[in-house]
């Protein structure tokens, strides 16, 4: 992922013929690697037949067992501005496609009672760039995945152990790795306790915590995308502009913006549409790449409808946060109010 990055710098000129070839065969580390990018993407429909969200994925796609290839070579080979490929690319290869690996691979170490799979579940979450001890420079990622990806967004929604501070791990991050959710699920699996409830309640709690960064990066970069937004967010002046036009009043940043809304929501969408059809559809009406414009309802209409589907994908408003800047939160986009606790039982 490394290498796919450098081929795709968000300030410089694109290799995407280098960056597909990477994603295809390797790049300088093929001679080691156990699987390429590309194989995690399209491990083939008897394999995920039987996982709890591959199928799902498939279904929403238009029954494309290969959906995260596709979007990656969809994005490679079209006619779209360099600035969108590239963010197109590089998110769809690294939050859907190793995104669901990583879930497959938790789903099937659950189902077979195999401990070796949910440790890869664990690995591909994580990658290889990451530090190894409990230390403020662990903490703050060097990698390039998941892991990567929620100590980036905590840092904006202030869901970091302390608060915008990415040196202390994020919230999803403390969650995934703890005892209730892969620690002590991972122990039950090397005693063969493989009926144990816990396991398969671990399993959607991890699903759920790895939604969390997708959802923050849908909100921020359907803020950015939203001309409304004017000069504080990316496409200002861009009302009206489809994917071919953007970037027209002198730079790349509403096509970036755009596009990473996109990515984020592609790598969403099929479990909202799961929830509720209503609230992925207008996600998808504001921030698909082939939309006539970015955000046509603005960003209050995709916020409301990402936050009506919380409950259902497992996580609360605080899970969540709000999109802010070292000088607060950005105008409308505070958290939202998690329900009350539910009332104790009274005693006998």
């Amino acid at each position: 992922m490394e290498e796919i990055l450098a081929k795709l710098p968000s300030d410089g000129a694109a290799d995407i013929t280098g960056a597909i070839d990477i994603y295809t065969n390797g790049g300088a580390s093929k001679s080691i690697i156990a699987q390429k990018l590309k194989d995690l993407a399209t491990p083939g429909a008897s394999t995920t037949a039987d996982d709890e969200w591959w199928p799902v994925y498939e279904d929403y796609w238009g029954n494309d067992n290969n959906y995260a290839d596709t979007f990656v070579q969809n994005a490679a080979s079209g006619t779209l501005p360099e600035a969108m490929k590239k963010e197109l690319i590089k998110k769809g290869i690294a939050y859907q496609g190793v995104w669901m690996y990583a879930v497959h691979s938790f789903d099937k170490g659950m189902r077979e009672c195999n401990v070796g799979y949910w440790d890869r579940g664990m690995a591909y979450y994580i990658g290889s760039l990451e530090g190894e001890y409990e230390t403020s420079a662990d903490y703050e990622s060097t990698g390039n995945l998941l892991y990567f990806l929620a100590q980036k967004r905590c840092a904006e929604f202030g869901t970091c152990a302390t608060a915008t501070d990415p040196t202390t791990i994020a919230a999803v991050n403390k969650k995934i790795q703890s005892a209730e959710y892969a620690g002590d699920n991972r122990d039950r699996l090397y005693r063969a306790e493989c009926t144990d409830a816990r396991i398969a309640t671990a399993f959607d709690g991890i699903v759920s915590q790895m939604t969390v960064p997708l959802v923050q990066g849908l909100l921020k970069y359907a803020w950015k995308a939203d001309p409304a937004n004017g000069a504080d967010g990316s496409c200002g002046g861009e009302s009206g502009n489809d994917a071919a036009t953007v970037g027209a009043v002198g730079d790349d940043n509403c096509a970036k913006s755009w596009a990473e809304g996109w990515a984020f929501a592609a790598a969403v969408l099929p479990q909202i549409h799961k929830c509720d059809v209503t609230a992925a559809a207008t996600i998808r009406d504001n921030l698909d790449i082939a939309a006539a414009e970015p955000m046509k309802d603005g960003v209050a209409a995709v916020k409301a409808a990402v936050e009506g589907v919380y409950g259902c994908l497992g996580i609360i408003c605080s899970d969540v946060g709000e999109f802010q800047s070292s000088t607060g939160v950005y105008a409308g986009m505070e958290a939202c109010p998690d329900p009350p606790a539910p009332a104790p039982t009274p005693s006998p």
